[in-house]
């Protein structure tokens, strides 16, 4: 295996590239500082995939809220969570 603690370390994006994974079957989102892969996720999610597709490549924390608890958050952060955001530097 390769870098064998690699998988115990979060990988780090930026907004910019996080953007890009906008569309089905390639969906992230950020929430709370964190990238979630939610590509897979989508077609499950309770609210329906087209809500969360329209979420893509963005910061949805806000709207994340509006309609989850941060127990949900917590539900899928192992299975859902791919790294976490850089923090531009102004």
């Amino acid at each position: 295996s390769k870098g064998g603690s690699s998988r115990f370390k979060m990988k780090t994006f930026t907004v910019e590239e996080v953007a890009k994974h906008n569309k089905e079957g390639d969906c992230w989102v950020i929430i709370k500082g964190g990238v979630y892969d939610v590509s897979k996720f989508a077609k499950y999610h309770p609210g329906g995939k087209k809500i969360l597709l329209r979420e893509g490549g963005k910061d949805s924390t806000k709207k994340f809220f509006m309609f989850h608890g941060k127990h949900v958050l917590k539900k899928y952060d192992k299975k859902l969570k791919i790294g976490t955001v850089l923090k531009a530097k102004l």
